[in-house]
């Protein structure tokens, strides 16, 4: 199920009616990583596996679904091309993805250093 998981509660009526056999999670899709754990956890209980995908987006968010994905074991396939698809990317630092293996780094947070093009002030 991809297209009609909109939310942890469409996942689980899929799920309770056996209508797939797996869901496909995406952040910017279900509500962020809150809804995105319930659809995990709910997934979880009824034995069914996810994978995480994106849509097309920058590797701001994509880096947290990559994080998520690492953490759950439910999550058993990934579809997070979306930043290598972009022509630029400006965050620093983060996951690194190389076609496609995707590596996270144990910096604090979500690896994320900096943006470039944005000044901080002290």
């Amino acid at each position: 199920a991809d297209e009609s998981v909109f939310s942890p509660e469409d996942a689980v009526k899929i799920m309770q009616m056996g209508a797939a056999d797996l869901v496909n999670i995406k952040l910017m899709k279900c509500g962020g990583l809150w809804n995105a754990l319930k659809i995990a956890s709910a997934a979880e209980v009824y034995g069914v596996e996810c994978m995480i995908g994106c849509m097309l987006e920058a590797k701001a968010s994509v880096n947290a679904a990559v994080h998520l994905a690492c953490g759950k074991k439910i999550i058993t396939k990934v579809d997070l091309d979306g930043p290598v698809l972009c022509s630029e990317d400006p965050v620093e630092g983060g996951a690194v993805f190389n076609e496609k293996d995707i590596t996270v780094s144990d910096a604090p947070g979500l690896g994320v250093t900096g943006i470039r093009g944005i000044t901080y002030l002290d």
